[in-house]
């Protein structure tokens, strides 16, 4: 009995955390979206990549379709050791748009990190310092080299950024869902972290973004010191960026406009999703909030109560009950917060592909949450232990 008590007082938690989370951003949406400003901000766009090749083309071509006057942004590309023709195809790609200002560089320097310390950058932290320090503009515009941007992804912060005064300001991500199960799982998973991220930013809590789609002014970026004591660890430019503006009481904002948000493609095998899930878990405990820690522990609890309640109830029927009702009230209340999401940035929302995964999300979260905990993990090649 006690056990199945702490079961519902955990459910209850969660419901009214998931509730209170969806209801405070969409009562700070704005039903009308904010009327286009000319354009006048400067961007400095940077992509890191390392074994892109597969994923430029569809770069490229969104790219060429940017509506944002080429006076008024570049492109920096950095080479991150690429062992396939990554290199060779922004060569190209140079070479037949002259009307964009677009650099490559290799990150391959001194990565001793900019407040001049033994701290060594990550891969990853390093080419996107190496982009910003050869930057011409005042505003970074951070994204991947595997996803689609937007026809009017500049005009929508450049509006953003004249009708406030961030100094950082967060966009939306989207992964495509394709006709496996593996794509729609991420497809889903990701809209809860957009949901969970934009409400933290609409709760004055902002503890996650996206470095996909991330927008910050130079000199704030530089001020804020960002990488300091997070330098060594693989992944986590984007929250470790957020966390270092915060720190330093800089104003930050997110860009809820359909048109700012990019598209990226799914990962194709199970192996990969879970490195990846391992390197992001080894971020988010460098994290300093205790908040984005609370409601990971919240999160993980209430996928375990349900696997424990399948594998009690054969024991107990209660526990069988209390299964059937969690899993629906959860069903629910999950599917009222992503759907609400989806229509911020105006998605279809498939209940019937959000029930299957559903289904299988308590294993896939405690699974990940589980082997994260150990062992190093491999990204695009190389191993690392944070």
């Amino acid at each position: 009995m006690t056990w199945i008590l702490g079961f519902y007082v955990l459910l209850v938690l969660y419901l009214v955390y998931i509730l209170w989370m969806t209801l405070g951003f969409i009562r700070f949406l704005k039903p009308e979206p904010p009327e286009k400003r000319p354009p006048n901000a400067k961007f400095s766009i940077t992509i890191p990549m390392r074994d892109e090749a597969k994923n430029l083309p569809d770069l490229f071509n969104s790219i060429s379709d940017l509506s944002y006057p080429t006076s008024l942004f570049e492109i920096i590309f950095v080479d991150d050791d690429s062992r396939d023709d990554s290199w060779k195809l922004v060569r190209a790609f140079q070479a037949d748009h002259r009307e964009i200002k677009i650099y490559l560089v290799s990150s391959q320097s001194d990565r001793n990190n900019e407040a001049g310390s033994e701290e060594k950058l990550s891969p990853k932290k390093n080419t996107i310092h190496k982009a910003i320090s050869l930057s011409s503009y005042p505003y970074i515009l951070t994204t991947d080299a595997d996803v689609s941007l937007p026809e009017h992804w500049l005009e929508s912060y450049n509006t953003s950024l004249h009708n406030s005064v961030a100094d950082l300001v967060a966009g939306g991500v989207v992964i495509e869902k394709s006709t496996s199960f593996l794509s729609r799982y991420q497809h889903y998973d990701m809209l809860s972290l957009q949901a969970f991220g934009l409400g933290s930013f609409k709760g004055r809590q902002p503890v996650i973004c996206n470095g996909a789609n991330l927008c910050y002014k130079k000199q704030a970026y530089l001020d804020a010191e960002v990488n300091l004591g997070t330098a060594h660890i693989a992944s986590g430019d984007d929250v470790f960026t957020l966390q270092g503006f915060r720190k330093k009481g800089l104003e930050i904002n997110y860009i809820s406009d359909p048109e700012s948000v990019v598209w990226t493609k799914p990962l194709e095998s199970f192996g990969e999703l879970w490195q990846q899930r391992r390197r992001w878990a080894r971020k988010i405990s460098s994290v300093d909030s205790g908040y984005i820690k609370a409601v990971g522990i919240l999160v993980t609890l209430m996928q375990l109560t349900l696997v424990l309640s399948l594998i009690l109830g054969f024991w107990n029927p209660e526990f069988f009950v209390f299964l059937v009702t969690g899993f629906v009230l959860k069903f629910m209340v999950d599917g009222f917060s992503l759907s609400s999401m989806a229509k911020v940035q105006e998605l279809y929302f498939c209940w019937t592909d959000f029930l299957k995964v559903s289904l299988v999300y308590p294993f896939f979260t405690l699974f990940f949450s589980l082997t994260s905990l150990f062992g190093k993990f491999e990204w695009k090649g190389r191993r690392y232990s944070k």
